[in-house]
């Protein structure tokens, strides 16, 4: 067993990850890792339950984002793009000596991925999409700024736990979730500093992959809540319709937040996609 809980020096980061591997130690030829990436504003941590459900058979790479958890905060002002995040996860593999991984993101750590398919297709294997839109809806804009005219005015208002807690069940279903989980999330999301909150959100707002969408020529696996607000039906079809090769699969009655709410059903998505690969 190996297990390794630590940090690396990339760019102008230090970026705190694990790396956990189960994997029989007299196994002939080495385990394919998968790479896990939260969503926006938040942590590591969101993947805690997926750990031992793959590290039996799979190395696990989990990171804290840029600015996130425990990984460098950057200064006031810093831009966010998603390019730079997915090269950031990349470098990471590089810092570890891992050639090529299994993305899984959530949310807008799907858009990371999908980034990361579309400038870096060598490194990855393939590419699942968990409750991932391509672009961010007017609609989820506009319920985002609780009122304030902008998210970071509510940020400044209500403070990022606050917002959190404000929105909530459009990234979790709270009809499924239960009330630990509910303030672990707000207590989780309240760590991530304001201003990087608000970069994200500037790099969130900007993005739209809906014209590259057919240049993603990675494995990919759509895996979403049927009743999403964020990645909702309208996206999921957008998605089957342009990028023709991907697989998609709706948890039925499940809104966003499947990840936490549904890991042992992903896992087992994931695993038969990634097996009828190999």
């Amino acid at each position: 067993m190996q297990h390794r809980y630590s940090t690396a020096r990339v760019g102008d980061l230090d970026i705190h990850y694990e790396l956990a591997d189960y994997t029989p130690p007299w196994r002939e030829t080495p385990p394919e890792t998968f790479l896990l990436y939260h969503g926006y504003a938040r942590n590591m941590q969101f993947w805690q339950s997926w750990v031992p459900l793959l590290a039996g058979d799979y190395r696990v790479l989990r990171l804290d984002a840029r600015g996130c958890g425990e990984t460098t905060i950057p200064p006031e002002g810093s831009p966010y793009t998603f390019e730079q995040l997915a090269g950031d996860a990349i470098g990471l593999m590089d810092a570890l000596g891992i050639e090529r991984v299994h993305w899984v993101g959530e949310s807008s750590g799907g858009i990371v991925g999908m980034t990361a398919a579309l400038d870096r297709p060598d490194r990855l294997q393939t590419l699942t999409l968990c409750d991932t839109p391509f672009k961010r809806s007017a609609q989820i804009a506009s319920t985002y700024t609780l009122g304030e005219g902008t998210r970071a005015a509510a940020f400044d208002k209500y403070g990022v736990g606050g917002w959190c807690r404000q929105t909530l069940s459009y990234r979790l279903d709270t009809t499924k979730a239960s009330p630990a989980l509910c303030e672990w999330y707000v207590e989780q999301m309240d760590r991530t500093p304001k201003h990087v909150a608000n970069a994200m959100d500037k790099a969130v707002a900007q993005g739209d992959l809906w014209p590259r969408l057919p240049d993603i020529k990675t494995p990919a696996l759509i895996l979403g809540g049927d009743r999403s607000l964020i990645a909702d039906e309208s996206h999921r079809s957008a998605m089957r319709e342009r990028m023709p090769h991907a697989k998609v699969v709706a948890f039925e009655g499940y809104g966003h937040g499947i990840n936490l709410l549904a890991p042992q059903r992903c896992v087992e998505e994931i695993r038969r996609f990634v097996g009828a690969r190999t």
